[in-house]
């Protein structure tokens, strides 16, 4: 698929660029709750927009810093978050990604998400991390499973959450990106996002997700909407196969 191979290609770049930059660029505050940006940032998506807009002119894009007029729903829409995690990669850590993302008739179909040592890239046919195929074992025991979740914004709601999954481990990381390539690469197998997020957060890790046969909802299950509000207002559950219906029956028990 040549979107895949567009989203793969500029996502390298973009964190080769990301890479050189950090701990050398400036860093502020978005306000109101956004949290911080940097050149880094809006270097990349200069150079992820300009790729897209060279390979796929007529299509649409969302993207974090940009926010371009996207008139929903459309066909096509590219969603690209170029650092997501900009917290941690501000800190100097590993868990941040670059996210490249397509959306074709309100369903995620290929996409990118690079990460410092990998990019992880596919859709419709497939997830390959660099060249290998990626295939997500199934799991159905909660119990053998390893819940990762957020380190920032673990709130009392979200750790009665996570006890009431009742797991055999639970991790906590940084970006949304970096949380799902744990699942594909079978470090973890359930992720549990129970704040609002966007679709420039969700649609790559979604469409490399589903390509290795996973699953992913809102965290109440129901699927997610991608033809208006370009929130998440419910969260993520992204999940290894076999795990999404167990985690839910304990979630809402």
């Amino acid at each position: 698929m040549r979107e895949a191979e567009v989203a793969r290609d500029l996502a390298r770049e973009a964190l080769g660029l990301a890479s050189r930059l950090q701990g050398r660029v400036a860093v502020r505050d978005k306000g109101g709750g956004k949290g911080p940006v940097t050149e880094a940032d809006l270097a990349v998506e200069k150079l992820i927009l300009e790729g897209l807009a060279a390979a796929f002119p007529e299509d649409p894009v969302l993207s974090e810093e940009t926010r371009t007029r996207v008139d929903l729903p459309a066909r096509r829409v590219w969603c690209v978050d170029p650092i997501d995690g900009t917290r941690e990669y501000v800190d100097g850590l590993g868990e941040w990604a670059v996210h490249v993302g397509l959306l074709v008739d309100g369903a995620p179909a290929a996409g990118a998400v690079a990460l410092p040592g990998c990019v992880i890239w596919g859709g419709v046919g497939g997830a390959w991390a660099e060249d290998r195929a990626v295939t997500i074992a199934p799991l159905s025991d909660l119990g053998r499973a390893t819940v990762i979740h957020t380190r920032r914004h673990l709130t009392p709601a979200l750790r009665r959450k996570i006890e009431r999954l009742g797991a055999g481990n639970s991790v906590a990381a940084g970006g949304i990106g970096y949380k799902v390539a744990q699942i594909l690469f079978g470090r973890a197998h359930l992720m549990v996002h129970d704040r609002g997020t966007t679709w420039w957060d969700s649609v790559a890790p979604a469409a490399l997700l589903l390509a290795a046969g996973g699953t992913v909802t809102d965290a109440r299950g129901a699927p997610l909407d991608y033809a208006r509000d370009v929130q998440h207002r419910a969260g993520l559950l992204c999940a290894a196969p076999g795990l999404l219906g167990p985690a839910l029956a304990r979630l809402s028990a």
